[in-house]
């Protein structure tokens, strides 16, 4: 059997077609020659639901094939492709194991793509402040213990979704949460969008369907290899009585056009990290491991050694002076950057990030921050009412009508339906001071629920 059937029957559609009588309009390429010019080739490859070609939403010939291959290599009861991202895996998700109504425990810093769900299923959520590092002030997640006390607290929850790993590529203790979430009888839902390459190396963390977890989502773009919004869904063995409803959530929620490029890219990238990658991998890692200074970020939690975050008081100018020399990175958010490290890359990429690093000194001290006890949310009942906008500070002691976030990488700080505190409100004030852009800030106003 092939290892690439959807690339095959793509490549014997194109084999044997004279003209493209159906969308998309481009026609594979003399309908808009201007694009074709721009990408020689690629719109030939850029289809649509043929018989030949097998359709997503009911796959039964090669994406059901190309599917399997991806359910193999990772050791999951059941793939599905996204076309729509980790965003739309993570709400799928949360719509079958959660249903009409259950509650949703996340850690504070779980991904705005939560919202979503919320007003599919009505879902309320209850939002732990995550632990963190004392160091640095990264996010550690939750702890088993603090996930199985706000279970006994709020039974209603059934499913628990956990970032593994962090944006920093911080994993928390999955297979710990895990045990308590299922001790409760709750779903397990990992929102693995960086971690799709864990597990297929030794000095990267496992992966997370070797840990407890029922569902995990992919972000094949983010650390697969695949082009961008491109995901995949797993279901572990032990969670197959999910698969009806995680194909019913995926109808509902997926587009009806996916894209045949994203799929293309999907299967050749469990291409790859079959047969190409580990060898790529290890000289990734060897060449970021070797990026050391004491202003890199390091915890007593497994981390991935492709993410090189650092802390310094002008990180900001520092990460302005390396792309001056053309070297790129993640993001920047006040005292703290971030560069991914991809999988073909060698020390020359990471040299001028790496003379950099070595000259730093110690880091600032992170700031303290109180954790803050659990508290439950609705957020769709706050997007849905009448509200009003309101200056930042004004704000404290008001009801959040819309996310507050700063993107990259989109984490809240605000999340709709949780009282504004006068703690978020200055740190939101500190973030806009250091240049940071925010979503749901406009002039320095935010959204609130009106009274």
């Amino acid at each position: 059997m092939s290892d690439t059937p959807l690339t095959d029957a793509i490549r014997s559609y194109r084999a044997g077609v004279l003209s493209r009588l159906h969308v998309p309009a481009h026609g594979g390429g003399p309908g808009n020659p201007e694009l074709e010019q721009l990408w020689p080739g690629l719109l030939a490859w850029d289809v649509t639901e043929q018989p030949d070609l097998d359709d997503l939403s009911h796959p039964d010939g090669p994406i059901r094939a190309s599917q399997a291959l991806a359910r193999d290599f990772f050791g999951a009861a059941e793939a599905f492709y996204l076309t729509g991202g980790a965003t739309l895996g993570v709400q799928a998700a949360i719509l079958a194991a959660t249903g009409r109504g259950g509650a949703l425990l996340v850690a504070r810093d779980a991904h705005r793509s939560v919202l979503g769900a919320c007003l599919a299923t009505d879902a309320e959520l209850v939002l732990l402040d995550p632990r963190r590092d004392a160091v640095s002030g990264a996010s550690l997640g939750p702890s088993p213990d603090e996930v199985l006390a706000a279970l006994r607290r709020w039974p209603d929850i059934r499913a628990v979704l956990v970032n593994y790993p962090s944006y920093l590529g911080i994993a928390p203790d999955l297979a710990g949460i895990a045990a308590a979430a299922h001790d409760q009888g709750a779903v397990v839902i990992a929102d693995a969008a960086h971690g799709a390459h864990f597990g297929l190396h030794p000095d990267l963390p496992p992966a997370a369907l070797g840990l407890g977890a029922d569902i995990v989502v992919l972000g094949m773009h983010k650390t697969g290899g695949a082009l961008t919004q491109s995901a995949m869904l797993l279901l572990a063995p032990g969670a197959l009585a999910l698969r009806d409803d995680v194909r019913r959530a995926l109808g509902l929620l997926g587009t009806s056009s996916p894209s045949y490029l994203l799929l293309v890219s999907l299967e050749q990238a469990v291409h790859a990290l079959r047969r190409a990658i580990p060898d790529r991998l290890a000289g990734a890692i060897a060449a970021a491991q070797a990026v050391g200074g004491t202003a890199r970020i390091q915890t007593d939690r497994p981390q991935d050694p492709l993410r090189i975050a650092w802390r310094a008081e002008k990180a900001a100018e520092i990460v302005d002076a390396l792309a001056l020399q053309g070297v790129r990175g993640e993001y920047v958010d006040g005292e703290t950057a971030l560069y991914c490290v991809h999988f073909g890359a060698g020390p020359s990429d990471l040299a001028p990030l790496r003379a950099v690093l070595e000259d730093l000194g110690a880091p600032p001290a992170a700031r303290a921050a109180d954790r803050r006890e659990p508290r439950r949310a609705r957020p769709q009942g706050a997007l849905l009412a009448a509200r009003r906008q309101v200056p930042l500070l004004e704000a404290v002691g008001s009801v959040a009508a819309e996310v507050v976030a700063p993107v990259p990488p989109g984490i809240p700080v605000l999340w709709p339906g949780e009282e504004v505190t006068a703690e978020a409100a200055r740190e939101l004030r500190l973030r806009l001071g250091g240049g940071q852009r925010i979503m749901g800030i406009d002039q320095q106003k935010v959204w609130v629920v009106a009274e």
